[in-house]
């Protein structure tokens, strides 16, 4: 996968991931330079990183220097369909009915409008 593709697969593995309530943080990035472009996630926590693994039936390799763990596997087209299969539907926001392209149109027509008068 390279691209836009590559991109789609990280935010499906960042909303499975989300799926599974991580009880600490964590981090997806998009790494160029493995000869091929791959996904990696790190977790702050050991246990978080252990359930994804097993969800997702990553194994074990050789670790990386200042790593607790290292684990791969591969996403396919089929393997993506079925993480996507198995996520409720993304949310989407509603959009606001905007008066006018222009931040300050929108703010304006939130609050009533009174003129300022000065004291002469």
């Amino acid at each position: 996968m390279v691209g836009p593709d590559l991109k789609a697969a990280q935010q499906l593995l960042q909303r499975f991931i989300t799926e599974q309530k991580p009880s600490s943080d964590y981090a997806t990035t998009v790494v160029r330079e493995a000869g091929r472009p791959e996904v990696y996630i790190a977790f702050e926590n050991e246990g978080d990183a252990r359930k994804f693994a097993a969800a997702v039936e990553a194994k074990a390799i050789g670790t990386h220097p200042g790593w607790a763990s290292q684990r791969a596997f591969e996403l396919d087209g089929a393997r993506l369909a079925e993480l996507e299969a198995s996520l409720p539907a993304p949310r989407t926001r509603p959009r606001r009915r905007q008066m006018d392209q222009s931040p300050l149109g929108r703010r304006i027509s939130r609050v009533p409008w009174t003129p300022i008068r000065r004291d002469e």
